[in-house]
Parts: C-alpha cells; structure tokens; sequence
C-alpha cells in the first residue's frame, strides 16, 4: 500500500488553530493525523509539505522507517519539526488500523485498560465561558468560593482529577522569574480551599508553565506539601539543564513533572537517567508521535514513572493520545480541555464526537483510530492568524521597564 498524497488542513479550533493531516494511498485508505500546536500553524504546514517527499511512493506500514527518515531529513528538531513529523507518523497508524480492519491500540501491543482516565482542565473559576484565551482567563468567578464551586462541578461530575494554575495568571511576565510571597500564599490557599472541597478521592495538579527561577520554585513547592497534591508541572523551563529540575525535585516532598516541551525519546532520557522528575507529561502529538511515545514510556517504565501526557490541541489529538495511553502500562491520566473551554464545532469536525463516562475517555472500537473528520465542517471554520498563545491581552508586562 503506497502513499500517494499528503495533505495539511487547518482549521480554527477556538483559541488556537487545529492541524491537520490527511494522508491518501494508492489503495483508497485514508489516514489522519495531528500535529497541532499553539502557534506556528503555517509553518507547520508548509514543513509538513516539506516532508512530504520523503513518505510518498513508500510502503504506509514501514511506520518506523518513515519516521526515521523523516527525522533525518529534517536536520534539527524542535517544536515545529516534531508537530510536522507527528501530524504525518499519527495518519499512518490510522492507515494501518484501517487496512488490518483493526484499532489502533491493537497494533501498539493490545489495551492495559478499558477506558482512559482523563484529569479536568481547568479550576481556575466557577462560570467561565468563552473559546478566546483571553475572554476564558478573565471570565467566571475566581474568588475562593467560585473556584470551590468549580472543584465540586468536577468532581460531581466523576472526574478522579483536575488541574488549575498559580493566582498569577495576569501578572507572570517577569523579567527574573521571580514571584511575591503573597503570590505563594495565595496559591497555596487556592489549593487549600480545592483540597478541602474534593477530599483525598480527587487528585490536584497545578501547572505554572515554566514562569518560575529555582528559589521561587521551592518555596512554592514548599507550601504546597500539605495539601498532597499529584504534582507540580512546569516549573522551570525544559529546554535548561535537567539538572535543574533534580535540584527541585531534591528540594521538596511535593512530586515535579514536566514534558510538554521536550521532544523525542532523546530529550525525556537526559531526565529520566538523572531522575529529574516524579511523572512525565509528553504530548503524543508533539513529541513525535505514536513511535516515539511508546519508547519514552518504555524508559519510563524502566524508572518506575507514570506519565500523565499533556493534551490540549484538538479533538482528534485527544483520541490519538488515548489510543497510545490505552496501550501503555506505567499510564496514569490523560489531560482534557473542559467543553467550556472548546469550540461548539469540536463535536462536529470529528465522528464520532468525545464521549466522557465518570471521568473516562471510552475509546471507539472501529478500525484505525476509529473517527472520521468532516471536512465540510472544517471548511466552515478557516484558519485565525490572530490565535495562539496570548502576550500583552492576558499579561502585565510592566516589569520588562
């Protein structure tokens, strides 16, 4: 089966862009993939275009060899290549399914479980709407009582875990990555109070995506030991020495998890061999996909990690991640984007929609990954150049002078 024409599709997915793939063979089978990302979309198409050559006129099943040549036609790596290769490695798992009349999960050694067990993301407010970052950030009620009352919807709700970030949302643009004790406080007490209102049956992870220098780090960590949290993500930046993350992690009780932004089997081993880190946080359609995912949970495994993988790009992301997570023994939680915070069309673009049961994915049984898109309905929504991550809307700024 010969790989014909590869195909990028963009589309508007609320406050950043979904990326597409769509991969023909010979035969007729169609595969899709994703490689969304929070900004770069174009560029992401146009290297997707670009690493198209190296796949067409090739057998769609020589998965691994395909991916290896693809890696080394792209000559560095980063975020873009890698959401490039991965967009187009996920269609062929499709493919594949597909043409075995099999789901993906069967080709990646079987399912471990039933369900995938998704954590809520966010508990940052009670009543928040809107798909614009922006609106969403500073929307609903972020009192302590709103965000009890946003704990208890999710947990009413049969989630097993949810996610919600530091109270500094609108000021963490800093020049030195450095936070006011009142910040640490007030964190802390935003934890106490979801703590309280969940009990010990509800797990809390808190994201502060890598605004913080190492002191800062710690002494948030610090006050979080109390509450029993799952994990504290993103501290630091990645792409510094892991050495860092190991001296944080040596430095608290409280579990540190990263790797949202680290690429490939190669990045996450530079952690797992030094024991940097308690949980990593891949994101399958970042990292290189269904190939590489495998083998970093693999080594994970070997250190007796969970990975909890990062996800929040697009419908059909989250159903490629389950797949693999469906298969991966040392798997822990999926992330999931709340429906408050995804466009009425996430439902629409993809068939059959997202179904949630008491806080699990149920994962479709039909071949590949066992969904189809509706490309009428991704015509619908054209590519934004104004999406992605927010800068000066969301952020005060007044400390860069």
């Amino acid at each position: 089966m010969k790989i014909k024409k590869v195909e990028p599709i963009l589309c508007q997915g609320g406050c950043r862009n979904w990326v597409f793939v769509k991969v023909t063979t010979d035969e007729g089978v169609t595969g899709w993939g994703d490689g969304t990302d929070w900004f770069g979309e174009p560029t992401i198409a146009n290297f997707i275009e670009h690493l198209a050559p190296e796949v067409v006129g090739e057998d769609a099943f020589n998965i691994e060899r395909l991916w290896q040549k693809m890696y080394s036609a792209a000559y560095t790596t980063g975020r873009i290549v890698n959401c490039a290769i991965t967009a187009i490695e996920t269609a062929l798992w499709d493919i594949v399914g597909k043409a075995l009349e099999t789901p993906v999960y069967n080709l990646l050694g079987g399912r471990c479980r039933e369900r995938v067990l998704v954590y809520y993301d966010y508990c940052d407010a009670y009543g928040a709407k809107g798909y614009d970052y922006v609106s969403f950030y500073q929307s609903g009620d972020r009192s302590l009582e709103g965000i009890a009352k946003q704990a208890k919807k999710i947990k009413d709700a049969g989630y097993k875990a949810l996610k919600c970030h530091a109270v500094f949302p609108l000021t963490c643009r800093r020049m030195n990555r450095s936070v006011e004790d009142e910040i640490v406080r007030g964190t802390a007490e935003k934890i106490r109070t979801i703590r309280e209102t969940v009990g010990t049956g509800v797990d809390i992870l808190l994201d502060v995506h890598n605004y913080l220098d190492i002191p800062h780090a710690v002494k948030m960590a610090r006050a979080l030991e109390p509450y029993d949290i799952l994990f504290f993500e993103d501290p630091i930046r990645q792409e510094e020495s892991p050495m860092s993350y190991k001296m944080l992690r040596n430095s608290t009780r409280t579990p540190i998890a990263t790797g949202e932004n680290l690429y490939n089997v190669w990045g996450f081993r530079n952690y797992l061999e030094i024991q940097a880190i308690d949980f990593a946080l891949p994101d399958i359609c970042h990292c290189g996909g269904l190939t590489q995912a495998k083998k970093i949970a693999a080594i994970a495994e070997a250190y007796h990690i969970p990975l909890c993988p990062h996800n929040c790009n697009s419908p059909l992301s989250t159903i490629i991640s389950a797949h693999a997570c469906a298969s991966i023994p040392n798997f822990l939680y999926l992330e999931l984007f709340s429906e408050d915070y995804e466009p009425p069309w996430r439902d629409k673009v993809i068939s059959p929609p997202l179904k949630v049961e008491d806080g699990r994915l149920i994962l479709p049984d039909k071949p590949g990954y066992g969904v189809e898109l509706n490309e009428q309905e991704i015509t619908k929504h054209p590519y934004d150049p104004k999406l992605g991550w927010p800068t000066e809307k969301l952020y005060d700024t007044a400390a860069w002078g």
